[in-house]
């Protein structure tokens, strides 16, 4: 037994150099496999971007003026009669040729494009006839007259004012000046003409819902009687147009 003890200790005393390198090298080999594995068990931070500024909440933008009709004006009564200043001026409208009279200017427009226009607006105006009792031949004649099938610059240039219906003082809403003169603006042209039909069934032209839905000639007699616009002989031209394009025919849709 001390034989092989004096030999353990021969051994060691020969070789603790190389004995103790080998447990320098094991004690680091095992130091950094402890890292290792405690690494790995531990729970990966994920990096967060950085939380984003929270945007601004966007101004409310205010909401354009409802349109106001002619109907919802609170100053026009069944007996107030409006100056002839506040009323249809065919006589020279924007953009078009002074001295003429309107159905003389609406002649030098393209006739595809006054059928297209027809055509564009013939259902509209239908459906005012039987809200309103309003001719639809009527509506579309002063239409046509008036913005010369939609290639004036009140019909054209986002006015939407497709019956040069100028702003009365009681008018609220949008409003452009044209030719030093004040006219009202609409969304779209369905509101032009529904203004339109309330305008000549409301106020001094109420009297005129008494006439036949399909007599144009008495409506056109009976807007140039009240001063509808200030076109000469606005009766005759609206019948001439009317005729000329067969309008007559929608108002018996």
């Amino acid at each position: 037994m001390s034989t092989s003890t004096d030999k353990v200790k021969g051994y060691l005393q020969r070789n603790w150099l190389k004995l103790g390198l080998a447990l320098i090298l094991l004690f680091i080999f095992m130091k950094k496999d402890l890292s290792f594995r405690i690494n790995l068990n531990s729970p990966v931070r994920m990096q967060q971007a950085p939380p984003q500024p929270s945007a601004p909440a966007r101004q409310q933008q205010k909401a354009p003026p409802p349109e106001r009709y002619t109907e919802n004006t609170p100053q026009q009564t069944a007996a107030t009669e409006l100056p002839a200043t506040e009323r249809f001026d065919f006589s020279s409208p924007p953009g078009s040729r002074r001295g003429l009279l309107a159905v003389d200017r609406l002649e030098q427009v393209d006739d595809e494009k006054i059928r297209a226009y027809i055509q564009r607006f013939d259902r509209v105006a239908v459906s005012e006839q039987k809200k309103f009792g309003i001719p639809a031949s009527i509506t579309i004649g002063n239409a046509l007259l008036h913005s010369l099938a939609g290639t004036s610059d009140l019909a054209d240039a986002g006015a939407n004012n497709h019956f040069a219906l100028r702003c009365s003082p009681n008018w609220q809403g949008a409003q452009r000046t044209y030719e030093a003169q004040c006219y009202r603006v609409y969304e779209n042209a369905w509101t032009s003409f529904r203004d339109h039909s309330f305008f000549i069934t409301t106020g001094s032209f109420a009297p005129l819902r008494q006439l036949s839905d399909t007599d144009y000639k008495g409506w056109a007699e009976a807007l140039e009687k009240r001063n509808f616009s200030q076109e000469k002989n606005l009766a005759r031209q609206l019948v001439r147009v009317i005729e000329m394009y067969g309008l007559q025919e929608l108002d018996r849709r």
